[in-house]
């Protein structure tokens, strides 16, 4: 608003619109409708910003694609304009859900610069032989829980000499109940195994959820680190011939 200072313009400006809606509407009653298309049009000029949507596709393409169905569909539909913005809010959610159903999910190594990054993509050696360390940059969810389940399966069935699991937990800010069940059946896949799961950096709501639920007990088959320097020491270890220095 021209010359507005604080959030009170806005308050007052809804005050306004809802006095001209109860009381003043029938004042309005005999101005043309040309007019009051030319009220409309001042408002939501300013709405209309192509280099917004230009930007935003240099972004993100796919959220650039969902604007640009959604401001057609809304000019195409008019004056049920609510069409429009129906099928923007379903496409808007169906593209959250399916980043939700697949997040990224990375093997890790140790690049040259000491940081733990994508082991394919920079083609590094893993951390240790029959280690698979990986980081999931999502909760553990409903959601994320079964790509999650997925792919270790898929992993440990093409690789069966992998006994060490290392999930590098510090993405995860929350874990829910299908979450607590994926742990406890990768838990269980790494003791079958005979071997151990290894969490490092495992903030405290998630470590909280787990604990609770038991599955952080102290016992065979789970280590755990607070950081990832430590697990990385750690599994350092496991490279080297028992008895060695």
């Amino acid at each position: 608003y021209a010359g507005a200072k604080s959030g009170w313009a806005t308050l007052f400006a809804i005050a306004l619109v809802l006095v001209v809606l109860l009381w003043l509407t029938p004042a309005l009653y005999h101005v043309p409708q040309s007019v009051l298309a030319a009220v409309v049009v001042t408002a939501v000029i300013s709405l209309i910003k192509p280099g917004t949507l230009l930007r935003l596709w240099r972004v993100s393409r796919v959220e650039a694609v969902i604007g640009g169905v959604t401001f057609a569909l809304t000019l195409a539909t008019a004056p049920r304009m609510y069409w429009g913005v129906l099928v923007g809010l379903l496409m808007n959610l169906s593209h959250f859900l399916y980043q939700r159903l697949h997040p990224r999910i990375i093997e890790v190594g140790l690049h040259p610069d000491g940081s733990l990054r994508d082991r394919h993509l920079w083609h590094l050696p893993p951390l240790a032989p029959q280690l698979l360390a990986l980081r999931m940059d999502a909760e553990l969810d409903f959601a994320s829980a079964s790509a999650l389940e997925r792919w270790v399966n898929e992993h440990m069935a093409a690789h069966p000499d992998v006994v060490h699991l290392c999930l590098l937990a510090q993405p995860i800010n929350r874990v829910d109940v299908t979450g607590v069940e994926t742990f406890a059946q990768l838990l269980a896949l790494m003791r079958a195994r005979g071997g151990t799961l290894h969490v490092s950096g495992l903030k405290l709501p998630a470590e909280r959820v787990l604990r609770q639920a038991g599955l952080l007990e102290p016992g065979s088959g789970l280590a755990m680190y607070r950081t990832d320097t430590e697990a990385l020491m750690a599994l350092q270890q496991l490279s080297r011939p028992a008895g060695a220095a």
